[in-house]
């Protein structure tokens, strides 16, 4: 519970600002928080998928997001141009963090999963080029070329 200032005001009636101060639960789809002119810096909104916390720099652009949705929670952070750059979710088959270059490609992923863990390493035409797996049975090292096609692997 909060302790909130109620506001009501009857614009129609014409009736006067009628202000209390009790214990109450503030309700709202969502909350747009502003700077000392008025800009929008920070968005709490429930979307359809869950609720989503959005943080904006000076200049409005999206720079972190925190979001809960159906296949689990995420982590965002942004660059100045406001692309992805970093993400870490907790889906259902386990934590991942992706890497993104400064044009927002996949460059890197690491996952950990039911499996084992997974690392893979993209170039910047988001082309598969390196996996490395620690499964139960062990590790597994792949290096591919650009034609996706494998070069060398280690069990």
């Amino acid at each position: 519970m909060y302790k909130a200032a109620l506001w009501k005001l009857n614009i129609q009636n014409k009736k006067e600002t009628i202000m209390s101060t009790e214990e109450e639960e503030i309700r709202a789809r969502s909350f747009i928080l502003v700077d000392e002119n008025g800009k929008p810096r920070a968005g709490l909104k429930v979307l359809k998928d869950g609720p989503a916390l959005s943080l904006l720099d000076k200049n409005g652009t999206p720079r972190a997001g925190l979001s809960v949705f159906k296949d689990g929670p995420a982590l965002s952070l942004h660059a100045k141009n406001g692309k992805s750059r970093a993400v870490l979710s907790v889906p259902k088959d386990g934590p991942e963090l992706m890497l993104r270059d400064e044009n927002g490609k996949l460059r890197a992923l690491l996952a950990v999963n039911k499996a084992g863990l997974a690392l893979r390493l993209w170039d910047e035409n988001e082309t598969l080029l390196a996996g490395l797996d620690v499964l139960k049975d062990g590790p597994e090292l792949r290096l591919l070329d650009k034609n996706f096609k494998m070069i060398w692997s280690a069990p």
